[in-house]
């Protein structure tokens, strides 16, 4: 079982080459993600960013990550 999860990436700060994740957005993704898995253990398989989204691919074997560290994740 997978959930496929998109995030908007919001524009660079003045100066900056691209936008940052916040942990705002990062600690939504995962609610949407364990809302879909109902109370099952999940992670992270794989992320991908382009086109001012970035596309967090969750399942049951991934690596488990709290918000902090999935936008730390998608930002490096």
């Amino acid at each position: 079982m997978t959930f496929e999860d998109t995030i908007k990436v919001p524009r660079p700060a003045k100066g900056k080459t691209r936008g940052l994740i916040t942990e705002k957005q990062a600690e939504d993704s995962l609610a949407l993600a364990a809302k879909a898995f109902d109370g099952a253990t999940f992670g992270v398989l794989r992320s991908e960013r382009g086109a001012g989204t970035v596309t967090v691919l969750y399942g049951l074997k991934g690596r488990a990550l709290d918000a902090k560290g999935l936008a730390y994740e998608l930002n490096n």
